[in-house]
């Protein structure tokens, strides 16, 4: 196996651009936590897998769980990004008094991810521009995103 195998196209990934700004807002302004972190998983035991992967003698081996391993971390850091950033919608939309309004959206009409998204992109509106009103932009949203089935009476 040669050192370019890694890249071939079974290998490749893709990173949102989310993911590449937060990875460069945590370097940026969090590398002291960064370290600290690095220094846990070296007392909770990194340093003996360190020391494994070191005696790892099958090349092909190494390249697989190298490959795994990146493409788990990002995984999981691009869930709890968009995880994050939905706890952060919620948050402001309570913060903004928008919970009633959205107690009265049916959810036999209206789906629940496009619920999410719609505060998500209301609440950063309003963040930008607080004199909005944030229920009516919140339904706007809502209307922007919704994608009535033709099957339900009601449309």
């Amino acid at each position: 196996m040669n050192n370019n195998e890694f890249s071939n196209d079974n290998a490749q990934f893709v990173l949102s651009y989310e993911l590449l700004s937060l990875l460069r807002w945590l370097t940026e302004h969090d590398a002291e936590k960064i370290k600290k972190i690095i220094a846990k998983a070296l007392t909770s035991g990194l340093k003996e897998e360190l020391n494994h992967a070191r005696h790892i003698r099958n090349e092909e081996e190494a390249l697989d769980e190298i490959q795994h391993g990146i493409i788990d971390f990002f995984g999981l850091l691009e869930i709890l990004l968009h995880e994050t950033l939905s706890e952060h919608a919620v948050q402001t939309a309570m913060q903004k008094n928008l919970m009633p309004a959205i107690d009265q959206i049916d959810s036999a009409i209206c789906d629940d991810a496009t619920v999410r998204t719609s505060i998500e992109k209301a609440t950063a509106k309003i963040e930008h521009n607080p004199t909005m009103n944030p229920k009516e932009l919140l339904f706007k949203e809502i209307l922007k995103r919704w994608k009535p089935q033709n099957k339900n009476v009601m449309n």
